[in-house]
């Protein structure tokens, strides 16, 4: 079963500890599976945030983190935005991920 979220109340090392060796047995590879299982524990508690101001500070601080990284397959086949494009990949604060282009129109 796919893990999407956190169990009630367990810490973020806890739940990382089962939900990447989950991911990368689904295929994953693991630095993919990493960025998925955090992404999955930060947007989990951002849904129990109910300040308005402080849900679009922490949402604007969730995009701003995963930017460019694909967090729902492995491949860079559907890893950018809309007139993007994938070549290859680049770092960004230490992390390997997809070089999203602009798409030329000949």
């Amino acid at each position: 079963m796919p893990v999407d979220k956190p169990k009630a109340g367990e810490t973020k090392d806890d739940f990382l500890a089962y939900c990447i060796p989950e991911e990368i047995n689904n295929g994953m590879e693991q630095d993919q599976a990493v960025a998925v299982c955090i992404s999955y524990y930060d947007k989990d508690k951002m849904k129990g945030i109910k300040d308005t101001t402080s849900k679009v500070m922490a949402s604007v601080v969730y995009n701003t983190k995963f930017r460019g990284i694909n967090l729902q397959a492995a491949g860079l086949e559907d890893a950018c935005w809309e007139g993007y494009e994938p070549i290859g990949t680049k770092d960004m604060d230490g992390r390997e991920v997809p070089n999203c282009v602009p798409i030329k129109e000949d």
